[in-house]
């Protein structure tokens, strides 16, 4: 089945891009740029923050490192400590968008819709998808919690389409500041087949996200099952 994009944007946006090689190699950090700015660390204590999942001494270690003008030192040598994950990167409207194939969860065809996420206490969270698939409406209530002690996050998905998907598993990131939630869902009946699914949800930028998601079938090896996009609504400038 050949499905056509709805979205011009994402049919349009692969661009060549022929630079490699041009730019001059990063050079190392001095011991004077070192010296220049303090090492950031985690300071001891839990002050909670109302209206925020992470506590102050989080948000502060946050501050501190995206205030630094230097390239930042590995952990390995008693360096600036990594940056917690924050849900609260969710908060807002995104536009969501991609291709699925072919299921017992339904044909193959485009999802494109939005997504509204609120923050509701502490580190949980509330958001609504509207979507459009092969031409019908799909409304997506979602339920998001957050262990920021354990780094463990679960989503809990009610389909309109009536499926429910409880998405469970650690957020781990890398110094480059890109975090990943390494997910499982339990099983689900769809046809009269036992569904698994599984998959990655890479945050990409400020602004950008994937889902990559991987499909297993009665007790079948895992598939690809195709990824969504979501992509933040910024305001408009006054």
């Amino acid at each position: 089945m050949t499905v056509l994009c709805r979205c011009a944007r994402l049919c349009g946006s692969l661009v060549l891009i022929a630079v490699a090689g041009l730019a001059p190699p990063v050079a190392a950090q001095t011991r004077a740029q070192v010296e220049a700015e303090p090492i950031v660390k985690l300071r001891a204590g839990e002050t909670l923050v109302p209206g925020q999942c992470l506590t102050r001494e989080e948000l502060d270690l946050l501050a501190g490192l995206n205030a630094l003008r230097r390239p930042t030192v590995g952990v390995e040598g008693d360096g600036d400590d990594p940056a917690p994950f924050d849900p609260h990167y969710f908060v807002g409207s995104w536009e969501v968008e991609g291709v699925l194939p072919d299921s017992p969860l339904g044909e193959a065809g485009e999802f494109y819709g939005t997504e509204t996420v609120r923050h509701v206490d502490g580190c949980s969270y509330e958001s609504t998808i509207d979507a459009t698939s092969l031409d019908t409406p799909v409304t997506v209530s979602v339920r998001t919690e957050y262990d920021r002690r354990a780094q463990y996050l679960v989503r809990l998905e009610d389909d309109s389409r009536g499926v429910q998907q409880m998405k469970v598993g650690r957020v781990g990131g890398d110094p480059g500041g890109y975090f990943s939630h390494h997910w499982k869902a339990a099983p689900v009946t769809g046809q009269g087949q036992q569904i698994r699914l599984a998959g990655r949800t890479f945050i990409t930028s400020p602004d950008n996200y994937e889902v990559q998601m991987r499909i297993a079938i009665d007790g079948g090896e895992f598939a690809n099952f195709g990824r969504l996009r979501w992509r933040r609504v910024l305001e408009a400038a006054p």
